[in-house]
């Protein structure tokens, strides 16, 4: 887990890649409230949240087949998306607390369901950073992201990982790491994963 522009995606491929493990993309169908949620927040955000929690659900109750097979890698965990993403809606307004009491409703009752990670990692970025990554890559839409939105992500992300008391958790500072071209950095990224998991050749 980690914000916009971390590296989650890269570092999930890479350490696939490295463990072979399986990687379980984002795979998300098209969200028929998303657009409408970009023109009117407060609105449809509630159900934009709700259709990539249901999503997301599915593809855990999925992933529970295929752990009897193989050992996975999910780029995005479920909990970022309820307690990062649709918790910040919350916090700006946009779902109301009897819309965000009923998310929650939701998600604590599938939870019983969900695979247990052996680990979560997350990428530590500083707001700059992210900031410059963002410029780099060069996506319109992410260019229009306000800052406020970056840190409320990044605090929530911090908040959850600091109060996660049933999950390991190794935190990785992406600052100044590139995954993509440094070996240095992809030998440190796994040599850490394989310690956490007690992996050992």
């Amino acid at each position: 887990m980690g914000a916009i522009g971390s590296g989650k995606t890269t570092a999930a491929r890479f350490l696939a890649k490295a463990l072979k493990f399986q990687l379980l993309e984002e795979n998300f169908g098209e969200n028929a409230f998303l657009s409408r949620f970009y023109s009117d927040m407060k609105r449809w955000a509630f159900h934009s949240q709700t259709f990539f929690l249901m999503e997301k659900i599915t593809q855990m109750l999925e992933t529970k087949k295929l752990l009897d097979k193989t050992s996975i890698i999910q780029d995005t965990p479920i909990q970022q998306d309820a307690f990062s993403y649709a918790k910040a809606q919350h916090v700006l307004g946009n779902i109301d607390d009897a819309e965000w009491k009923l998310y929650l409703k939701i998600y604590y009752s599938f939870e019983p369901l969900f695979p247990k990670p052996d680990l979560i990692v997350f990428l530590e970025t500083s707001i700059g950073e992210i900031e410059k990554r963002i410029d780099a890559r060069g996506r319109e839409y992410e260019k229009k992201i306000p800052q406020s939105y970056l840190e409320l992500l990044d605090m929530l992300n911090r908040k959850w990982v600091s109060e996660q008391k049933e999950i390991p958790v190794l935190t990785i500072q992406t600052d100044g790491l590139n995954i993509v071209r440094s070996k240095k950095a992809q030998k440190q990224l796994v040599t850490q994963t394989r310690k956490k998991l007690k992996l050992y050749k």
